[in-house]
């Protein structure tokens, strides 16, 4: 009892990663320990509403507390929030007031950030775009309306079998009557399978795929810091998804977009990259932001944070 009693007297900080299907909690003590972990449904307002999104965070908050052995009616120093639509100051206002008004024990102060900031992540869903692209394709060859880059049998099996159809009208109730992002992003995994064993349709999807997963961190390059060029890793690159799982097949045009971007006086920097995966919610570098808002910094452990999988070496120019 005495033990409990303590951590509550410990400030706590806490952080959200929100997401359009599922979401999660971390609650971190001011040493940097993650001293709790709460998951739960969707928090991404502009799908459930403002309403359920709140509650949502209300509620994965209070079972983390009861996690941490805090009492749920003492709030959090700060909660640092990467949400959908948190760039938008009207709405980040209203989102804050609401949640003072309705939940007056959740935090004493609120940061609300984009989802994108706090994975560092691309803002695409790739998983989609390379099912959507693969399907798509078989439609405009079965058309007619293109010439086929390569034999589309393979892929236009995978896809029959995926969806459980017979025939390709039959996946127009899985893009309008029951459209589910997650259920069509799920042929990827399929479509891996299916370029791993040599399939030449599905492996050019994976090339282009990369190509644009590629052409995020040049978009981003001319506004970076120098100093995200000069560690011992390179420009650090943090990829999110399980999409990387397929890094062999990304792998070509990923590397080939980086080179061309090289030749440019903005992509120069660019001697050295290394990818890596989060081994941590992206919630805990939002728990890391919001307690920077109130002026504290929390002593994360970025490099127990992350697993690198892959680094490249550039030739002087």
């Amino acid at each position: 009892m005495r033990d409990i009693r303590l951590r509550e007297m410990k400030p706590l900080y806490g952080g959200v990663e929100g997401g359009g299907t599922s979401s999660n909690v971390v609650l971190i003590a001011e040493d940097g320990t993650i001293v709790a972990k709460a998951d739960g449904p969707s928090t991404n307002h502009w799908l459930v509403g403002v309403d359920r999104c709140l509650s949502a965070i209300n509620q994965m908050v209070e079972e983390a507390k009861m996690h941490a052995g805090s009492d749920p009616g003492v709030p959090l120093k700060s909660l640092g929030m990467s949400l959908s639509g948190g760039e938008q100051k009207e709405a980040i206002s209203k989102l804050v007031q609401l949640l003072r008004d309705r939940y007056p024990n959740l935090s004493e102060m609120y940061y609300i950030t984009t989802d994108a900031m706090g994975g560092i992540a691309t803002a695409t869903n790739r998983a989609y775009w390379i099912s959507h692209l693969a399907i798509k394709t078989v439609f405009d060859v079965t058309d007619n309306f293109k010439l086929a880059p390569y034999d589309i049998s393979l892929v236009q099996k995978a896809m029959y079998d995926y969806f459980q159809i017979s025939n390709r009208m039959d996946l127009l109730t899985h893009f309008y009557r029951n459209f589910e992002k997650s259920k069509i992003a799920g042929l990827c995994q399929v479509l891996a399978k299916v370029a791993k064993d040599g399939d030449a349709l599905s492996c050019s999807v994976f090339r282009r795929a990369g190509q644009e997963l590629a052409q995020h961190i040049v978009a981003v390059i001319p506004a970076a810091d120098k100093i995200l060029f000069e560690g011992e890793l390179g420009l650090p690159i943090v990829c999110v998804g399980s999409v990387w799982n397929s890094w062999d097949l990304l792998k070509d045009g990923f590397l080939e977009v980086l080179a061309e971007a090289r030749q440019k006086p903005e992509g120069r920097l660019l001697s050295k990259f290394s990818l890596m995966k989060l081994k941590q919610p992206s919630a805990v570098g939002a728990a890391s932001l919001g307690a920077k808002h109130t002026g504290y910094d929390l002593p994360v452990r970025y490099t127990n944070n992350v697993t690198v999988f892959y680094t490249h070496c550039y030739q002087p120019q």
